[in-house]
């Protein structure tokens, strides 16, 4: 579903959210328009769950998924990114070939 920030804090960003299950379009079309006859609820998605390095800014719209409703009734969210694999397949693959090397070098370092 697509959210829009409300927030950036130290704990992460607030992103409100459509409780209805609206297409993209709609959950769009409400978000910059009559929103208050639509139930909007708003949740946190942490640091941890979001790609280092990322900028976020205030009114952005990303795509988020919940993760959990705790029992104080606030959400908890997960952000939602397609192209994660397209996009560190390169560093997964660089980083995967320095530890295998890596091994490989502590073997015969102590085999000696």
């Amino acid at each position: 579903m697509i959210g829009h920030i409300k927030h950036i804090s130290k704990f992460g960003l607030f992103v409100t959210v459509l409780s209805s299950d609206l297409s993209q379009e709609a959950l769009l079309a409400l978000s910059y328009s009559e929103t208050g006859l639509a139930s909007v609820q708003t949740g946190l998605l942490r640091w941890s769950e979001t790609p280092s390095g990322e900028k976020y800014h205030k009114g952005e719209a990303i795509n988020v998924t919940v993760k959990a409703v705790r029992e104080d009734k606030k959400i908890e969210l997960a952000l939602v990114d397609e192209a994660f694999l397209a996009k560190y397949e390169q560093k997964m693959s660089t980083t995967l070939d320095r530890l295998t090397n890596l091994h490989i070098k502590n073997k015969e370092v102590r085999n000696l």
